[in-house]
């Protein structure tokens, strides 16, 4: 894939969330519509596309082996995500609910509205199957240890964690999966119908970040300095950390690790902070200014160095 090909895709995805904001600002998008975007992305236009797209992709044995490598790899990568949320905690001394949002954020990024369509855009309908696998284990993380995080010693009931880890987009995973495992194909008029209206996820998902960026409050939430050291972590030190450590893995043992699965893990690993973080922030009783400034300056700088990650695959041989 060559660095012209990177900037295009990122240049189509940058010039649909222009479009979202020009539309914010001429009222077409009010904050009531973002709410309604957010809603209609993940109920409806995402659940379409992780359902039909592996439909299409035909199971072999390097797919299947590179599946479970990829469920292997998004635990490893996310918790050592979350580790260096509380390394960071405990050197620059962040304390209270504010270290708790930053350790969650550490581990939980935006690989939904905004890592799904770069990934579609970039590898495609394989890379859309590694994508989702991650997205899947980050909501068991995410309902499980997140939970965990956010309410010390409180703790979440057993029934509430699985109600939210078997939302709709993860049904929809394991669904899809299945179908891919067991070489089942959904009816053409599905492909056509449920597809077609998969396939407008990506450009609702852009026009949805240009909401969240345009209704934030920026001046308040460019004040929060723990959001930049929190942005630095996420978006460069920890993806290239998890770029060294694959690389010298796949120096040791060669041929072991695909470049596919590991391309997506990072491109996943790079993502900004995660918006539904500030919803379960909220709903746990902590304040959610802290993970809101932590989504709107991360989402910023992302469109710097997004393009940075991509390019820097190549590393990894």
């Amino acid at each position: 894939m060559t660095s012209l090909v990177i900037l295009r895709q990122i240049g189509l995805l940058a010039t649909v969330v222009v479009i979202g904001l020009l539309a914010c600002r001429a009222k077409v998008i009010t904050a009531g519509t973002k709410d309604f975007l957010a809603k209609l992305i993940f109920y409806v236009t995402l659940p379409s596309m992780l359902l039909t797209s592996f439909s299409t992709i035909e199971v072999t044995p390097r797919l299947l082996a590179n599946s479970l490598q990829t469920l292997l790899l998004a635990a490893v990568t996310m918790l050592f995500m979350l580790l260096a949320g509380y390394i960071t905690t405990l050197v620059f001394r962040i304390r209270g609910s504010h270290a708790s949002i930053f350790r969650l954020h550490s581990m939980l990024g935006n690989i939904i509205y905004l890592g799904l369509p770069v990934i579609s855009a970039q590898f495609g309908q394989e890379g859309v199957l590694y994508g989702s696998l991650f997205v899947l284990v980050s909501n068991i993380l995410m309902w499980t240890l997140g939970v965990a995080i956010i309410t010390p010693g409180k703790g979440a009931r057993v029934r509430d964690s699985l109600s939210n880890i078997l939302n709709i987009n993860t049904i929809a995973i394991i669904t899809g999966f299945l179908l891919f495992i067991f070489s089942i194909r959904l009816p053409q008029f599905v492909l056509d119908s449920v597809g077609a209206l998969g396939k407008t996820n990506t450009w609702l998902s852009m026009i949805f970040i240009a909401s969240v960026i345009y209704f934030a409050d920026g001046k308040k939430m460019i004040r929060n300095r723990n959001a930049y050291l929190l942005s630095f972590n996420r978006l460069l030190l920890v993806p290239m950390l998890l770029l060294g450590l694959f690389i010298l893995f796949n120096m040791i043992f060669p041929g072991v690790l695909r470049k596919e699965v590991v391309s997506v893990m990072l491109m996943q690993a790079a993502m900004p902070c995660m918006v539904n973080v500030v919803i379960m922030v909220n709903i746990l009783g902590n304040d959610d200014g802290t993970a809101t400034a932590n989504v709107f300056v991360s989402t910023i700088f992302s469109i710097i160095t997004l393009p940075l990650i991509l390019l820097s695959l190549n590393l990894f041989g």
